[in-house]
């Protein structure tokens, strides 16, 4: 058995680590004597309690003072915030899109960092300080993993720096020519130990041990190619050890993923009626009316029925690898079943990987396997006789940004900064589409477990017509039922200068040169918000985000604060006014191709 949560969090703080490659595996140990399951009703939503004690720490102790670094004494976007009695609840929220969102998203946080002072100068750099929840699903959950399994760095030593950084030079599948066979033979072995210890598993545990060579600790160029750990053992529990967690410096982190469901991929696009489930640093959990429950993730690994365990005298602990957590919202292989190139792509994995996962077909190879918490715990769940869930990237149903658990109505999120980088249209710009899949799934199945998205264009060549995909937007500006959002869209440079943030999500390798490119333009973008028919930054636009960032502070006062007169300024240039409609003609000189390498790879 390895470490204890508490002793290997330390060593991680260290930067040492006794783990080894078997460490992928989990174990047993005894089960506790509290319940590894609660439950809760749709419209009797109750968080878990460790949640809610580090909800009212942050926002009790840390965020108020994070506030006043950030905006003052509000003078300069016209308010007094000594009259506020409490501050907006903010959430952040990042797409998947591979390497691509990651590394956008990474600029993003490098905009919105107190910590960044040329951020801060720009009036953007504080935003990450004042928020209470953090959201990522695929590529936007590698950042989080980035982040949260690395002691909370800043974007630039985290992604190139002294972290090691990502090391995206080598490629994510075949990272080396000469050394692939040891690449793969040192996933197998972790692969193998999970499989030894009665695991059942697939294309996405070799996939999760891949990333964990990016995202995780202990991996650099040096050892890249060794048997040295690569993260595992590294849990995604143990992020509430970390003393960054513990002080309370971070926002609360939730990961998405989704579930295959019992219908054919091939040939069927995912049902948004399929459940939509949260990982946190406390619980697997689900919001969605028909389960509403969630599980202890120390214990996730553990054959549960009824919510108590089959055998009440060992549990697993050790399941919640965390390169497993963000292989499985990232695990797009599902999505390549049914075309030729698609299948000829599992079954070299598969191949590469050995037995037990070679001889599995494709259909079961290609899905994340985890033991299912919730098995008989509620009739109305489809998934609620089965032994194991079935799980996939948590974009597959559409829905790209993780604004499902932002919009969980017991978290009472007031602001989401909804940032987007998928590739939605023939260059590899989101085109608003996620926005409209999470409004569908809200308003016909979560109407009463979530809180329900602002007005939205109706389609997306509304939005693309509109302009909305290439510039920041306000959405619910002057809504009094629903969040504010804030939406940040990978999109091309303001400046007219050619795109380097669009790179397809099939591109698995970037050179140093290519990902500071990207960090660069992304960085430059958010800081810069627009200026109509122009190709200059908006001077205001920091003290714009401070803005909307601030709004929902106005109504929780008795009485309620007017809307000062600059940010009534700033709302009407950034909020989405459907009697007001904007054009993508004001905003000249876009360069849409991308500028970088061909794809190194086809999926």
């Amino acid at each position: 058995m390895g470490p204890s949560s508490l002793s290997f969090t330390i060593l991680l703080l260290l930067g040492t680590s006794t783990a080894s490659l078997s460490d992928y595996a989990p174990t047993l140990t005894a089960c506790p004597d509290t319940s590894l399951t609660r439950t809760f009703t749709a419209t009797s939503q109750a968080l878990n309690p460790s949640e809610s004690d580090f909800v009212a720490a942050r926002e009790g102790s840390v965020i108020p003072q994070n506030w006043q670094t950030w905006l003052g004494n509000g003078s300069d976007i016209g308010y007094n915030t000594t009259a506020f009695t409490s501050f907006a609840r903010v959430g952040l929220a990042f797409s998947g899109g591979g390497y691509r969102a990651s590394q956008f998203g990474a600029g993003v946080i490098s905009a919105f960092d107190g910590r960044n002072a040329t951020a801060v100068a720009a009036g953007t750099g504080g935003l990450l300080q004042v928020a209470t929840y953090f959201g990522g699903l695929s590529g936007g959950s590698w950042l989080t993993a980035g982040l949260y399994m690395n002691d909370f760095p800043m974007a630039q030593d985290m992604v190139l720096g002294s972290q090691p950084g990502w090391l995206l030079q080598e490629d994510l599948l075949d990272p080396d020519v000469l050394d692939t066979v040891q690449y793969y033979s040192a996933i197998d072995q972790s692969v193998d130990a999970k499989a030894q210890a009665g695991f059942n598993v697939t294309i996405a545990d070799g996939w999760a041990r891949a990333l964990s060579y990016h995202f995780l600790s202990g991996t650099n160029l040096s050892n890249f190619f060794d048997t040295s750990s690569h993260g595992a053992g590294q849990l995604w529990s143990q992020i509430a050890n970390a003393e960054f967690f513990t002080s309370h410096q971070a926002p609360f982190p939730l990961v998405v993923l989704d579930t295959n469901g019992t219908f054919d991929i091939t040939t069927e696009a995912i049902p948004l009626d399929l459940s939509v489930y949260e990982v946190s640093p406390f619980e697997f959990a689900s919001f969605d009316p028909d389960i509403s429950a969630a599980a202890e993730l120390s214990y996730i690994g553990t054959s549960l029925l009824g919510g108590v365990p089959v055998d009440n005298t060992s549990c697993v602990t050790g399941f919640d690898q965390a390169g497993f957590v963000i292989g499985t919202s990232s695990n797009i292989f599902a999505s390549l079943l049914g075309t030729e190139a698609g299948d000829a792509e599992i079954s070299l994995v598969q191949t590469l990987l050995g037995e037990p996962v070679e001889s599995l077909s494709p259909a079961n190879a290609a899905v994340s396997k985890w033991p299912n918490p919730f098995r008989g715990l509620a009739p109305s769940f489809v998934d609620s006789d089965d032994e194991e869930l079935e799980l996939i990237d948590g974009g597959s149903n559409g829905e790209n940004i993780p604004l499902n658990p932002l919009l969980v109505k017991a978290r009472e999120v007031d602001v989401i900064v909804a940032v987007d980088g998928s590739a939605d249209t023939d260059d590899n710009w989101p085109n608003g589409v996620s926005l409209l899949f999470s409004a569908e799934r809200l308003s016909t199945i979560l109407g009463d477990t979530h809180q329900q998205l602002p007005e939205l264009p109706s389609s997306t060549d509304d939005f693309v017509d509109q302009g909305l995909n290439q510039r920041p937007t306000f959405f619910g500006c002057n809504s009094t039922d629903t969040p504010l959002i804030i939406y940040v869209p990978n999109s091309p440079p303001l400046t007219g200068d050619a795109p380097y943030t669009n790179a397809p999500t099939t591109q698995l390798q970037f050179e140093v040169n290519e990902t500071q490119n990207i960090l660069d333009q992304a960085y430059a973008n958010t800081i810069g918000g627009f200026v109509p028919n122009a190709n200059t930054p908006d001077p205001n636009w920091g003290r714009c985000l401070q803005c909307a960032a601030v709004d929902r502070s106005r109504s929780k006062a008795s009485p309620t604060i007017e809307r000062s007169a600059f940010c009534a300024t700033c709302f009407s240039q950034y909020c989405y006014d459907p009697s007001n409609l904007s054009s993508s003609s004001e905003l000249p000189n876009r360069k849409l191709t991308y500028a970088g390498p061909a794809a190194s790879l086809s999926l």
